[in-house]
């Protein structure tokens, strides 16, 4: 099976690409050149319809999983018109493409379309109801990839190990810690982080077993961005480095900030009979990743190193 990956040095991308690279055949793209084992990647702007209709077309994948997206949300609020291009425009015109050559879409979206007032975990059937530009422009590219019920929308929320010089939250935390840094963080945010390689693996069998529709691939339950940290910090016997609790109320942003982006992941976990690790399992993980040294195999694609004392 071939599979089509935009957005291949990214986070999300970048670890699909090489843990799925190991079962198939593997085409990415991004405005970035990385080299991963196993799979061909090309620089191709996705905004370009005729170029990507022909490059999809000659190569004939038979999923395409777009994970390119601008998710700056700072960025998207200062820069709305390219924010709406770059999530929006981009994502109908592949899933266009795709249901015209009857090819199978499936779409990373995201926990920031919903405003954080719901007490509790949020659901597949709860209304969508985004608080900033970066939510609203990938609740219209939701919209737009559900009108085909055989294309596949995952909400998730993703850390873990980089391929490029760009920090996961997770990483940023980790980073910092080690060189000596204080963190101030929310503990009154939550969320339902999942490791990337997790969100891989669970990728895989909604593929092979045709998953459609819309679904939540989060972390199992609720956790305040204060406590992931601490919790990290706990995990990786970090001796150096602090952190401290602070509200987001006391941070001006320029987008708006919700405080509740936690989500449900039953539904998913249901269809595929699996249980998805809590976010301490999930850091567990991470810890153990990080002793096999599998942050520097991804830094080999791209010949770089960390910064970190």
């Amino acid at each position: 099976m071939k599979i089509l990956i935009t957005g291949v040095a990214g986070l999300l991308g970048g670890n699909l690409a090489y843990l799925l690279s190991k079962k198939f055949n593997i085409v990415g793209v991004d405005r970035n050149i990385i080299k991963i084992p196993g799979t061909t990647i090309h620089s191709l702007d996705l905004r370009d319809r005729t170029l990507i209709y022909n490059f999809i077309k000659k190569n004939q994948p038979s999923v395409v999983v777009h994970c390119a997206a601008a998710t700056n949300v700072d960025w998207c609020e200062v820069n709305e018109e390219l924010a709406y291009i770059f999530n929006t425009d981009v994502t109908k015109q592949l899933v266009d493409i795709c249901n015209e050559l009857r090819i199978k879409f499936i779409f990373i979206s995201t926990d920031a379309v919903f405003d954080g007032v719901k007490e509790g975990l949020y659901r597949e059937s709860d209304e969508v109801t985004p608080v900033n530009v970066y939510g609203k422009t990938k609740a219209l590219a939701e919209h737009a990839v559900m009108e085909n019920p055989n294309n596949l929308v995952l909400r998730t929320n993703i850390y873990g190990y980089n391929i490029r010089e760009k920090n996961s939250f997770g990483e940023w935390i980790l980073y910092s810690l080690i060189n000596d840094m204080t963190l101030k963080m929310f503990d009154d945010v939550l969320f339902s982080p999942i490791i990337v390689n997790d969100v891989a693996t669970i990728i895989e069998q909604v593929i092979l077993s045709n998953g459609k529709g819309l679904y939540h691939l989060c972390g199992t339950g609720a956790i305040s961005k204060y406590d992931f940290g601490v919790q990290l910090k706990e995990v990786f016997s970090i001796n150096t480095g602090s952190i401290e609790k602070i509200s987001v109320d006391q941070f001006t942003f320029k987008a708006n900030r919700t405080k509740n982006m936690a989500l449900s992941n039953e539904k998913i976990s249901q269809l595929l009979n699996v249980e998805i690790a809590s976010p301490m399992e999930s850091i567990i993980k991470f810890k153990e990743l990080y002793d096999q040294h599998y942050h520097e195999i991804l830094r080999e694609f791209i010949g770089g190193s960390r910064n970190a004392k």
